[in-house]
């Protein structure tokens, strides 16, 4: 077998075991990986896209990250731009460098981390933004809409303005 194709079949089991393995295999893959320094091209982002229509959207409240990994979304993001930022990602490796990350920046006091499955992980309130990024990948096909649908419930209604 070729390098090339070698890489591909570990490659693709990799993302079937990321998608549809049990919880404590998928979060023994992704903290390997945060440890093995394979995210570490995602530490930083800024001047990101995504980042002016978060900050529109945050209108000084609360924004959930679903799949935050190292913590550069809210770390990144103008601190004046929300309240508070929780993000959720099942790798402790990652959530670990998140709340470093976040130490350094002094955002403590304004973002947290907790360590779920976002399949599972349940808001205590109600969020101005929730974000995906690219953890949507990760989750099987028939339970995204079922999770969309739950998380639904806890996206506050946005006042369009003129």
């Amino acid at each position: 077998m070729t390098m090339a194709l070698a890489r591909k079949v570990r490659n693709f089991s990799r993302a079937l075991l990321q998608v549809y393995a049990p919880r404590t295999i998928k979060r023994y893959l992704w903290n390997s990986e945060f440890s093995q320094g394979r995210w570490d091209c995602l530490a930083s982002t800024t001047g990101d896209c995504v980042y002016p229509i978060v900050e529109k959207y945050a209108v000084h409240g609360t924004i959930l990250d679903l799949g935050c990994g190292s913590g550069s979304t809210g770390n990144e993001l103008d601190a004046t731009a929300y309240r508070e930022y929780v993000g959720v990602d099942i790798s402790d490796v990652a959530i670990e460098k998140a709340r470093e990350k976040t130490e350094q920046n002094r955002r403590a006091e304004k973002n947290r981390y907790l360590q779920s499955d976002i399949v599972d992980y349940v808001p205590t309130g109600q969020c101005d933004v929730i974000l995906f990024r690219d953890s949507i990948y990760y989750v099987e096909v028939g339970r995204i809409k079922p999770m969309l649908d739950r998380y639904a419930g806890h996206l506050k209604p946005y006042a369009f303005s003129s």
